[in-house]
């Protein structure tokens, strides 16, 4: 047996009601505890990268200071003149396990003491000569008296630098008697200074026990830890709270490859299925990267109390929720429920059903109700009468076309009549009475092709010449293309009116109305223009301000006012541009005294489709 839910559709109000109450409690009681979880866990991790970055930084700058003062111990044998002068006595292949004099070996020891002194970080410093002796801070016992440096693992990377400083990792010096302590060193050629003849080395071996001295501030939680090393990958320290310093070493690796050399990075990284936080400091100084790693878990073990506790509050919310909204859907469709009874009363045809009325929205529906029985009848009388009414209106709009229809046909009988007499200009003036009188009255379209309302115009100028004679002339510009553009009806005609009575009529030389019809882009201008009178500059203000008018009379649906001289033609063509185009359109004009007159239409280009 399978259970199929109800579409919401047909669900109660009631059911409804309860769905959007507790869709509107537990949603934002969700997002709520979900935002304050996301943001205080962001911000846990946030805080803590900030905290070790600046802590990591600090560790790196302190580190840099004490290698720097180290670089300038390295660098003092170079300025003594008694040591170099030793050393280049002992430089020579035959001075080869010739013993110093107690003198130098001395007068090396005390000197070379005087650079350790009061640097607790500092284990000992050597010096080694070109015939392999070894002169040092520590007492001959502790040391052997001749070193092959050439045989040391870190020898090439001192010789490499060519003189510069070199922080060489931790390792074992063979030149230790015991040979069981590990030491990271800073060590540098000693060269002739003007030859550049390398005399010997300087190496200053350092303290483990300085990195802890610097790390100690930081305290390590469990799984997480402290990387030191270079960017050859060469572990300098490691330091963790569980002492697992390979899974260390695998992390800190990772890190460098993707921060490179950057200054400072801070990023999540998934390693061995756990998430850490990750962040690392690197001095372009020392070339040293130190990484420190938190576990993502460990940090985030308050905001899994603050989650617990935001979900137990939210169910609790929520069941209160429940209960409320069970009671409140019920007080709210308590009297829908009785208006629906009543409704279905009054479908069965029972108009006198009412419902009580209370002073809230549901009562005022029921007040609305009461009202809407009441004049039910009414409104079927009203709607009765208004059919009546319009199939009357339908009547008389038919008997309305049978005038037109007599006049077409009285006019077609006229120029028969007249070509029966060889009385063309007759017959001529009929048919083009004719057409324009049948453009003027269909009503089935507003918007016409180009071509049709040409031909009206090319009408309307044929009765005019009838009457004008020579004296007027017309010319047709139009942009090859355009016939089938749609244009509203009846555009062209008032226009041209316009001209040949304002402009060209009076005049006793007569005058020439040019037509011309053009595209730009997405727009067709369609400008009427005469050589006529012209308008004067108070008259072209006039007829603007009248025609800005026109616009407004058409946002005010109020009728149109004449324009004393022009008629109502000017302005019934630019109210009924902006009632089929609206802000689409434009209707401009220009002219100056004697120059005559230009009135120009820009619509939005529309072809009728075939």
């Amino acid at each position: 047996m399978s259970f199929r839910c109800k579409p919401l559709k047909s669900w109660s109000l009631r059911a409804k009601i309860l769905l959007i109450f507790l869709l509107l409690i537990s949603i934002p009681l969700s997002l709520q505890g979900v935002a304050t979880y996301v943001d205080f866990s962001n911000s846990v991790e946030r805080r803590t990268s900030d905290y070790t970055a600046q802590l990591v930084d600090q560790i790196n700058r302190n580190l840099d200071r004490t290698l720097m003062e180290m670089q300038r111990l390295s660098l003092m044998p170079l300025y003594d003149s008694g040591v170099l002068s030793i050393l280049r006595k002992y430089r020579e292949e035959d001075s080869l396990h010739q013993q110093p004099t107690v003198e130098e070996r001395s007068k090396m020891q005390l000197y070379i003491a005087s650079m350790t002194f009061d640097r607790p970080e500092i284990d000992s410093i050597q010096i080694f000569a070109g015939s392999g002796y070894t002169f040092s801070s520590l007492a001959p016992s502790a040391i052997a008296a001749y070193t092959d440096v050439e045989r040391q693992p870190w020898y090439p990377g001192v010789v490499e630098a060519r003189g510069a400083w070199v922080l060489l990792p931790p390792h074992r010096p063979s030149y230790y008697l015991d040979g069981n302590q590990s030491y990271f060193s800073v060590a540098r050629l000693i060269r002739e200074p003007n030859t550049n003849r390398t005399l010997g080395l300087v190496k200053i071996d350092l303290k483990q026990t300085l990195f802890k001295q610097l790390v100690e501030n930081v305290r390590l939680e469990e799984n997480g830890g402290i990387v030191v090393q270079n960017s050859r990958e060469e572990l300098f320290y490691t330091a963790t709270a569980d002492g697992d310093t390979e899974a260390s070493k695998k992390l800190s690796d990772r890190i460098l490859e993707l921060s490179g050399h950057s200054e400072t990075a801070s990023q999540i990284l998934h390693m061995e299925g756990s998430k850490y936080l990750v962040v690392s400091n690197y001095s372009r100084y020392s070339d040293i990267h130190i990484v420190s790693y938190i576990p993502v878990a460990t940090l985030l073990v308050e905001t899994k109390e603050l989650r617990n506790f935001t979900l137990l509050a939210g169910l609790v919310c929520l069941v209160m929720a429940g209960a409320l909204a069970i009671y409140f859907s019920y007080q709210l469709t308590k009297p829908l429920g009785t208006l629906v009874r009543k409704m279905r009363l009054v479908e069965l045809g029972d108009f006198k059903q009412s419902v009580p009325v209370t002073e809230d929205e549901i009562g005022r529906l029921g007040s609305g109700f009461n009202r809407m029985v009441e004049e039910i009848d009414r409104l079927v009388h009203e709607v009765y009468v208004l059919g009546m009414r319009e199939r009357e209106a339908e009547l008389a709009a038919l008997q309305s076309q049978i005038q037109p229809h007599f006049i077409y046909n009285t006019l077609e009988s006229i120029s028969m009549l007249a070509r029966q007499r060889n009385n063309e200009d007759v017959s001529e003036m009929a048919t083009a009475l004719g057409r324009l009188i049948r453009s003027a009255v269909e009503q089935d379209r507003s918007l016409i092709r180009l071509g049709e309302e040409l031909e009206t115009a090319e009408s309307y100028i044929r009765i005019q010449k009838m009457r004008h004679g020579s004296r007027l002339q017309a010319m047709f510009d139009i942009e090859e293309g355009l016939e089938d553009c749609l244009v509203p009806k009846l555009l062209l005609q008032p226009l041209i009116e316009n001209a040949i009575m304002h402009g060209i009529g009076d005049r006793e030389q007569g005058g020439t109305v040019y037509v011309t019809v053009a595209r730009f882009e997405d727009e067709v201008l369609l400008t009427i223009r005469d050589d006529g009178r012209g308008l004067s500059e108070d008259e072209l203000a006039a007829l603007q301000a009248s025609l800005e008018e026109a616009g407004d009379d058409v946002a005010a649906n109020t009728p149109a006012m004449p324009l004393r001289g022009h008629g109502v033609a000017l302005k019934n063509i630019k109210q009924r541009l902006r009632l089929i185009y609206g802000g689409d359109c434009d209707f401009e004009i220009d002219g100056s005294l004697g120059q005559g007159a230009a009135f120009t239409v820009t619509l939005p280009f529309a072809k009728q489709e075939k």
